[in-house]
C-alpha cells in the first residue's frame, strides 16, 4: 500500500513594500497619470456611490482616503507658526501615507523578500525555517547536495517529486529577464491615464495646493471634483450680500496697441479643452450639485474623461 500523499501547504501570503520613487530629472509639462479626488463632507449624500461607481466606468481602484487626509490635516495644524497651518507638513505627510497604500506608485511596489539574504547573512533563500532548501543551504556542502535526495527517498519514489510543493521557492525579480510576459491587466492598467478614484471631505485651497504640489513633482495631475457649491472667490464672507456694496468697474476706452496681446494663451484654452489638462494650474470638475447620484456620476465620468484623453 502506497503511503498517504503529504498534505500541501497553502501558500505563504506575499507581502509588499511600498516606496516612493526618484524625482524625475526632467520636469512633466503634462501628467502621465491622473488622480480624480471626490471631495465632499459627511453631510454629502452618495460620495461613496459615486466614487465606486466613477472608479468602475474610469477602470482605476478606489481609495477612501478621508481619515487620511485628516490625520494630515491635524497634525499639519499644531506644526504652524503664529496659528498658520503647515503646508509643508501636511504634504509630507499625505504623500508618505498615500505612498504606503500601494495605490501612488504602483511600479515601485515590492516584495518584501527580494533581496533578503537570510539570518546572518549566509544564505540567499527566503524559504521557511525547516524547509529542505533553508535546511540544505544552512547545512555544508557535502550534506545539502543530498538533502533533497534523502527526503525523496523517505517519502518515497512516487511522492518524492511531489515534495516542492512544500518548499517556499524564492520570489523571482519581476522583468523580463525573469521569463514573465506582461498580462493583459497589467498592459490596461499602465496604459490607463486614470491612475486612481480618491475620496476626501471638504478641502481647503492650501490642501489642494499641497496635494498638487506633491504629486504633480512625479508627473501625476489631479482632477479635482467637489461635490458641494464652493464659495466664489470674488465674493467676501457675506457671499451675494457684499455684492451691493462693491463699486462698479470703471469703463475706459480702448487702447488699439494693446489689441494683439492677450493675457492668455489661446493655445493653453485648446489644449484644455482637447483633453490635455495641464500640471501648472487646478483642474476642477464643476458638477450641479442639485443632480441625482447617477446624474452626477454620469456628468463626472463624462468630463474626466473629456479631461483626461479617453475616447468612449
Amino acid at each position: 500500500m502506497d503511503p498517504p500523499s503529504p498534505p500541501q501547504r497553502p501558500a505563504t501570503p506575499l507581502v509588499m513594500t511600498h516606496r516612493l520613487p526618484d524625482l524625475p530629472d526632467a520636469t512633466h509639462s503634462a501628467p502621465s497619470k491622473h488622480i480624480v479626488l471626490i471631495a465632499g463632507g459627511t453631510d454629502v449624500g452618495g460620495k461613496v456611490a459615486i466614487a465606486r461607481d466613477v472608479a468602475a466606468a474610469l477602470a482605476c481602484p478606489l481609495y477612501q482616503g478621508d481619515s487620511l487626509h485628516e490625520s494630515a490635516a491635524k497634525a499639519a495644524s499644531v506644526g504652524g507658526v503664529d496659528g498658520t497651518n503647515n503646508e509643508a507638513r501636511y504634504r509630507r505627510m499625505w504623500l508618505s501615507k498615500m505612498t504606503r497604500t500601494g495605490l501612488l506608485f504602483p511600479d515601485e511596489s515590492r516584495p518584501s523578500t527580494e533581496g533578503f539574504s537570510g539570518f546572518g547573512g549566509a544564505s540567499a533563500s527566503t524559504s521557511r525555517r525547516g524547509s529542505a532548501s533553508s535546511v540544505a543551504s544552512a547545512a555544508p556542502s557535502s550534506v545539502s547536495t543530498s538533502t533533497s535526495s534523502a527526503v525523496g527517498s523517505m517519502l518515497g519514489s512516487k511522492h518524492g517529486s511531489d515534495y516542492h510543493h512544500l518548499v517556499s521557492a524564492p520570489v523571482p525579480s519581476s522583468g523580463a529577464a525573469a521569463g514573465f510576459t506582461m498580462s493583459e491587466v497589467e498592459r490596461r492598467r499602465r496604459a490607463n491615464p486614470a491612475l486612481m478614484v480618491l475620496t476626501h471631505p471638504q478641502l481647503a485651497p492650501w490642501h489642494k495646493l499641497a496635494i498638487r504640489s506633491a504629486v504633480g513633482d512625479y508627473g501625476l495631475g489631479v482632477i479635482f471634483v467637489p461635490l458641494y457649491r464652493e464659495p466664489d472667490e470674488d465674493e467676501g464672507e457675506g457671499g451675494d450680500m457684499d455684492d451691493e456694496e462693491e463699486e462698479l468697474p470703471v469703463l475706459r476706452p480702448l487702447d488699439p496697441t494693446t489689441m494683439t496681446r492677450f493675457p492668455v494663451s489661446f493655445g493653453g484654452v485648446a489644449a484644455f479643452s482637447a483633453g490635455k489638462a495641464g500640471l501648472g494650474s487646478e483642474v476642477k470638475i464643476s458638477i450641479d450639485v442639485d443632480a441625482d447620484v447617477e446624474g452626477r456620476t454620469a456628468e463626472i465620468v463624462e468630463r474626466a474623461r473629456a479631461l483626461m484623453g479617453i475616447d468612449e
